[in-house]
């Protein structure tokens, strides 16, 4: 069988799920120290260099690594904030495949083959006054832990974090408690809403389009969350997956954000809004062969940038029926 992802807000089950599997992979071991990462990667990653303390990092470190590289690795033509696994079409299926490698983790360490990454539907959460939306059923020690400042309670207690970015940088620190900053960004007045999702599945939206860049509107840079049309005063303001990044604030703020066990409920949500729009509109990815200023790495048929298990196209994952699916696209 298949795993089935879930509301994180509807399902005990599923969080408390999540929530050990998380627990157990920012424990486990990975068997390498920075040191040794920066002998491996250097020669195969033009630039790279972990900086700060040499430490043994935990298998889940390898992911906020794995993420932080591909956003240092461009694509041609190069365009303001594309890489190869972000500004451009290889969003969404890059981030299935990130999140896919991650939900294989949690089951191989719960010994639940079944087990489904939960998403969160912040659209919810959005609906509520925005005073409280730092207080709602997925925060405290029953929950996420805290909304705002250190975690230092419920199952993310013991949770430290080990790699922080700086800009094009990545820092190895003494570890530390994860932290947030829900809901005090004054440039961002809310989570996304319902009207916002509805905006992205808007009927006869292309998936993306040229110049396939941060200016591009196609369904792909909607969820992303780089333009709003509907706002133009607004121009530049962060939205929809970008918008809740910038929400939460905090870890989930740099290009380390996988060390936020949030950062996963997010990315589910907008690939369940994908699944939606491809189970809607057929299984199409663009740019086709040929496209016009097609972006390099970015195609159907180009392998994605990867650390932990066997590469894959977005073509392999256009459908993603045979691991897992969504109790409700709706």
């Amino acid at each position: 069988m298949t795993a089935v992802r879930a509301n994180i807000q509807n399902s005990a089950s599923a969080r408390q799920k999540f929530l050990a599997g998380v627990a157990a992979l920012n424990a486990e071991q990975s068997g390498y120290t920075t040191s040794q990462l920066n002998q491996l990667l250097a020669p195969s990653i033009p630039g790279f260099r972990l900086y700060g303390v040499d430490q043994p990092l935990t298998t889940w470190d390898l992911f906020v690594l794995w993420h932080f590289v591909s956003m240092q690795m461009p694509s041609t033509p190069p365009r303001p904030m594309r890489n190869l696994a972000h500004g451009g079409p290889i969003f969404l299926p890059w981030h299935r495949m990130f999140l896919l490698r991650l939900e294989q983790q949690i089951q191989r360490v719960t010994g639940d083959v079944e087990a489904g990454l939960p998403y969160w539907d912040w659209t919810t959460d959005g609906s509520l006054p925005a005073d409280q939306q730092h207080t709602s059923s997925l925060w405290g020690a029953a929950g996420l832990g805290e909304s705002r400042g250190d975690v230092v309670s419920g199952a993310l207690s013991a949770f430290r974090v080990r790699l922080v970015g700086h800009g094009t940088q990545l820092w190895s620190i003494a570890p530390r408690p994860l932290q947030r900053a829900a809901g005090t960004d004054s440039g961002v007045p809310g989570l996304p809403t319902p009207d916002d999702a509805k905006w992205a599945l808007e009927e006869g939206l292309a998936y993306d389009s040229v110049p396939w860049d941060v200016s591009s509107d196609g369904f792909r840079n909607r969820v992303e969350g780089w333009i709003d049309p509907r706002r133009p005063q607004q121009a530049g303001s962060p939205q929809m997956h970008n918008r809740v990044h910038v929400w939460v604030g905090g870890d989930m703020g740099p290009g380390s954000s996988p060390n936020d066990p949030l950062f996963y409920l997010n990315h589910c949500n907008i690939d369940r809004l994908w699944e939606a729009w491809l189970a809607r509109g057929g299984r199409v990815y663009l740019p086709g062969a040929g496209a016009d200023q097609a972006p390099s790495g970015q195609g159907l048929a180009d392998m994605m940038v990867t650390l932990l298990g066997e590469p894959l196209r977005p073509s392999d994952v256009l459908d993603a029926s045979a691991w897992y699916s969504y109790d409700t696209t709706a």
